[in-house]
């Protein structure tokens, strides 16, 4: 009888290991299978990868045959000259006036024709438009005439539909010339009003 009971034991203790076998294996393979998606789910973005998609981010305004080029938006040849300017020097196109008069010339109406049009395709950035006048005169009646030319200019391009947020005035009279001779050409080049990109 204790043979018996011997035999049934060691059968027992068989069972009992080979049904725990089993076991092990199955959680040995969930776990495997709950540890490789999360494995297959982690991807490495290389840096190359965001810089380029910021870009594209930023130039969703541009034209799309330079998409991600460039830093301001263009929709035609001229626009692409006006964006050229701003990318290198940080302004737009210059106006001249007449000896002692703030009026916008009629030949510089179509440069501010042409920057109003660019102001509207880049329609967050903002321009501090700056008013010069030449040498002659008293320092304190240029500094006053440089500011109405700047005021002239910025009303016009409010006029053609700039939103007056996004320009600022200065005047500068004679302290910054473009032309440091002192003749009619250095004068008529000093006698200006520039855009600055604030933004």
């Amino acid at each position: 009888m204790k043979r018996l009971f011997n035999i049934f034991s060691v059968m027992a203790l068989g069972i009992m290991i080979a049904s725990c076998a089993p076991k092990a294996v199955v959680k040995e393979e969930i776990t495997a299978t709950r540890e490789k998606p999360a494995e297959a789910q982690t991807v490495v973005v290389p840096d190359e990868t965001v810089a380029e998609e910021k870009v594209t981010a930023s130039d969703l305004g541009a034209s799309e045959t330079k998409k991600g080029a460039a830093k301001y938006a263009s929709l035609s040849t001229e626009d692409e000259a006006i964006s050229k300017k701003a990318e290198e020097t940080g302004s737009l196109l210059t106006v001249h006036f007449d000896f002692d008069k703030h009026t916008v010339r009629d030949d510089d109406k179509g440069v501010l024709g042409k920057d109003a049009n660019w102001l509207k395709v880049n329609a967050s950035v903002k321009v501090r438009v700056e008013g010069h006048a030449d040498e002659r005169g008293e320092a304190e009646y240029n500094l006053a005439l440089g500011e109405k030319r700047a005021v002239t200019v910025k009303a016009y391009l409010e006029a053609m539909g700039i939103r007056s947020d996004r320009l600022s005035t200065i005047s500068y009279g004679t302290e910054k010339p473009a032309d440091t001779g002192h003749n009619e050409d250095a004068w008529g080049r000093n006698r200006r009003a520039e855009f600055t990109i604030q933004n």
